[in-house]
């Protein structure tokens, strides 16, 4: 029987989760504040940078699209997902701040024990399909960081194209690992599972 999460433990967990949905909502403003000050009602006097040209801009908006518009097999992991490749590079370090990540979830199981984000094959189904909408959104505003911080560069802004970047690759690229990571993970669970002719909890959900 699967375990039922208490409320107030669900409430807690959205909370914590929406703080940490807000710290890297931070990204969006930021790259927004860029965009902004080619505007003419915003630009600032002592900016003299030339606007991009409107085909650039819908070409570039264009590709924000590219992630949506993917196949499913896309975001299945390869053989090679599935070993140490996404800790080596330092998922397990992110996913301890993440959201339903290590910190939240020892959090969360002070107070229930039997606590899991997924507890059942339809919670299982349900989670990776939130993964892979996930992954979509982070991909897409991962390439608009990069285009961001390319613009930058070109129209010699180093400082936003460093800031910009760094926030891209903690708040974009890692998330987007840890999609990724998060499925290998389950199909290596399932797999192993078939193997021994049993189920068992996917570590850390």
């Amino acid at each position: 029987m699967a375990h039922c999460p208490r409320p107030d433990v669900e409430r807690l967990r959205h909370r914590l989760n929406t703080v940490v949905v807000a710290i890297a909502g931070q990204f969006l403003p930021l790259v927004a504040f860029y965009w902004m000050r080619f505007l003419p009602p915003l630009r600032p006097f002592d900016f003299h940078v030339p606007a991009p040209s409107p085909w650039v801009l819908l070409t570039c908006a264009g590709g924000l699209l590219i992630p949506f518009v993917l196949p499913r097999s896309y975001f299945m992991p390869r053989a090679f997902e599935r070993g140490g490749f996404y800790r080596s590079l330092g998922v397990r370090v992110f996913r301890v701040f993440a959201t339903d990540g290590d910190l939240i979830n020892r959090r969360l199981r002070r107070l229930d024990p039997g606590y899991r984000v997924v507890r059942e094959k339809r919670a299982l189904e349900e989670h990776i399909e939130g993964t892979i909408l996930n992954e979509r959104w982070h991909t897409s505003w991962l390439l608009l960081g990069i285009i961001t911080a390319t613009s930058a560069v070109v129209t010699h802004q180093y400082r936003w194209a460093v800031v910009i970047t760094a926030f891209n690759v903690a708040f974009n690229f890692y998330p987007v690992l840890h999609q990724r990571y998060k499925r290998a993970r389950i199909r290596r669970s399932i797999s192993d599972d078939r193997n021994v002719g049993r189920s068992k909890p996917v570590e850390g959900q």
